[in-house]
């Protein structure tokens, strides 16, 4: 039984004798940086967003939790769509800026 691979991007099909094939692998995980004393509000309530957190897990499930904490993320790509995403990994150059008339 043979693999078949497609690029993520463009969809095309790759022929493993004739096209190379990239494999992008990227994590994407939420940070929390440390709270300095002297920044945290002492008129928090705490035991109320512990009990605002707990009540969103109860409805959400874990599920949803985990995917916004920690993601691990796998493309195929061809040739032409690898070179395409090391020029411009986050897609800036290739969203459409508009330039709006002075009317």
């Amino acid at each position: 039984m043979m693999i078949h691979h497609t690029c993520d991007r463009c969809k095309r099909l790759l022929d493993p004798t004739e096209d190379l094939r990239y494999v992008v692998k990227m994590e994407a995980f939420a940070v929390m940086e440390p709270v300095k004393l002297g920044d945290v509000e002492d008129d928090r309530d705490h035991l109320l967003e512990v009990h605002e957190i707990l009540e969103q897990l109860d409805q959400q499930g874990t599920s949803g939790i985990s995917e916004h904490l920690f993601q691990k993320l796998r493309y195929d790509l061809c040739s032409d769509c690898h070179r395409k995403f090391i020029k411009d990994p986050l897609g800036h150059k290739s969203t459409g800026q508009f330039d709006f008339s002075p009317n």
